[in-house]
């Protein structure tokens, strides 16, 4: 087979491969809760665990993809539950089986995720079947948000540090679990659970924009709200541990508390993948090594073509 050949088939296939996550990317155990709890099918602490929403099964059967503008709620379409709600003043502490790393190899050094059901306002109701090319959110841009205080901690029983000034849990960035095809006007291949979106975009980026263009803004990212541990006061961040092995501050546990008045919701918390690292390798075919595959790539596979001698003997 012709080499020139072979190396543009192994590129597009990895174009078209889907990113692969291990069950230890999101959180493994409910250590604890305390306080109240919402009403079915809101009531089961054990909905936070595992991989984010994907598809919704609505209150009357329909199935919807969960979006920017359609929030997780209810149940999936196999009748698991989705979301936990707390009520005000409760809280649920979660734990990874594994160290959370400070790690600036993660991309805007983001740490963890945590997915909630906030929803950006858009311009009329949504349907199973709304094109989001058409579908805008409104301007200036405002999110259905209920924010609820994050802690950290290395041990399940604390101490615990807190982001006591933000960032916020079910806040911005809401969910969005499909990129979106433009040409055939539907949804595609599920975005990365692990990457966050760009913490320096606000509000203000997204105002006026179609639902396909906000998702553009999210780099290929599935949204929730992006924490860095270095972000906590100085004083908490110097009471941290660090691991030997690498050298960098870590946390394993993680604790929401939901405000004084208001309820709030709990999807799932992923650890952000350190592309390039042991457990996350670069994608096949990623030559600028930005953790995408994309035609950037492909372009600099063209650009430097020539420049590949092989020596056969």
């Amino acid at each position: 087979m012709n080499l020139r050949f072979f190396v543009i088939m192994f590129f597009v296939s990895a174009l078209c491969s889907a990113a692969d996550y291990d069950a230890n990317d999101f959180a493994a155990n409910v250590i604890s809760y305390s306080g109240g709890l919402g009403g079915p099918p809101y009531d089961d602490p054990n909905a936070v665990l595992g991989k984010p929403t994907t598809w919704i099964k609505d209150d009357g059967g329909k199935t919807f993809a969960c979006s920017l503008v359609f929030p997780a709620y209810n149940v999936s379409p196999d009748g698991h539950k989705l979301i936990l709600t707390l009520v005000p003043e409760a809280n649920i502490v979660v734990g990874f089986d594994h160290n959370v790393g400070d790690d600036p190899g993660n991309p805007y050094g983001v740490d963890f995720i945590i997915f909630g059901n906030s929803a950006f306002q858009g311009s009329g109701y949504v349907d199973a079947n709304t094109d989001m090319d058409t579908y805008r959110l409104i301007s200036p841009a405002s999110v259905n948000d209920e924010r609820m205080v994050v802690s950290v901690a290395q041990e399940p029983n604390g101490p615990w540090y807190s982001f006591g000034d933000g960032p916020y849990a079910d806040d911005i960035f809401p969910t969005n679990a499909f990129a979106w095809n433009s040409q055939t006007h539907s949804w595609a291949s599920e975005q990365n659970w692990l990457r966050p979106v760009d913490p320096n975009l606000s509000l203000s980026d997204f105002s006026g924009l179609t639902v396909a263009d906000a998702i553009e803004l999210y780099g290929g990212s599935a949204g929730g709200t992006g924490f860095d541990i270095e972000k906590l006061s100085p004083e908490d961040y110097a009471a941290l541990d660090v691991e030997p092995q690498t050298g960098r501050k870590w946390i394993r546990y993680i604790r929401v508390q939901a405000g004084d008045y208001f309820a709030g919701e709990i999807d799932a918390f992923a650890d952000v993948a350190g592309c390039g690292d042991y457990k996350h390798p670069y994608p096949t075919g990623d030559i600028d090594k930005n953790c995408r595959v994309d035609f950037r790539d492909f372009a600099l596979l063209a650009e430097h073509w020539l420049e590949c001698v092989w020596d056969y003997d």
